[in-house]
């Protein structure tokens, strides 16, 4: 359930499409670039006739993202925007009609990788128990994902969070779901699974991950 390359596309059924191109993860945002009306193309200041994404396109979204992990910058930064019933999963039965996002991804290399992401909708706010809902449905849906958990955790910032834990493949994915104002702040990430790999530096991970996005949003 995480950052984007192509297994965990397959979790979340094609939902979760782009945002963290170099990871071999994928629940992660949601972009079903290419669904609509054919022969249109994605225009971010249009009507929602196409999903899709692009670096710039929703820049005050962007601009919301962490713009470092740790002192390291990010491998890709874009935005975008859903309406699709494919696109939308379980948010369609929700009555969200159009959703928009910007995501900011780090690959780290050896099948691990992290992405900060940031939801909205265009009026109203968006319950972060509604986006948290769409990847545990994605999580479920998966084939080769097994070892799902579903816990409410309390973080620095980020107090009443949803936390979504499972392993895809060899692949073991985290997603934090919470809150911030009319905004929903998601943070995926994914680690190696290995004889050698220590549960304990992805859940510090996860934590590094949460804080600079809490940062971010901070002004910090």
């Amino acid at each position: 359930m995480l950052p984007h390359a192509s297994r965990l596309r397959r979790v979340a059924g094609r939902v979760a499409r782009r945002v963290a191109r170099p990871l071999p993860l994928v629940l992660l945002v949601a972009a079903l670039a290419g669904c609509g009306v054919p022969g249109t193309t994605f225009d971010p200041s249009g009507p929602c006739v196409v999903d899709g994404q692009v670096a710039g396109a929703y820049p005050d979204l962007e601009a919301r993202l962490p713009t470092a992990l740790d002192g390291a910058g990010p491998t890709t930064v874009d935005s975008g925007r859903t309406c699709s019933e494919e696109g939308l999963g379980t948010l369609a039965a929700r009555d969200v009609a159009v959703l928009t996002f910007a995501g900011a991804t780090w690959d780290l290399g050896d099948g691990s990788g992290v992405s900060s992401v940031v939801f909205a909708v265009p009026d109203g706010e968006l319950p972060a128990a509604w986006i948290a809902e769409f990847y545990e449905a994605g999580a479920r849906a998966g084939k080769k994902t097994s070892n799902i958990e579903a816990t409410r955790p309390a973080f620095d910032g980020a107090a009443d969070a949803w936390r979504l834990d499972a392993i895809n493949d060899l692949s073991l994915q985290t997603v934090v779901t919470w809150q911030e104002g009319a905004l929903v702040r998601v943070v995926l990430i994914a680690t190696k699974v290995a004889p050698d790999a220590s549960r304990a530096v992805h859940d510090e991970l996860v934590t590094s991950a949460v804080r600079n996005t809490v940062e971010a949003a901070a002004g910090g």
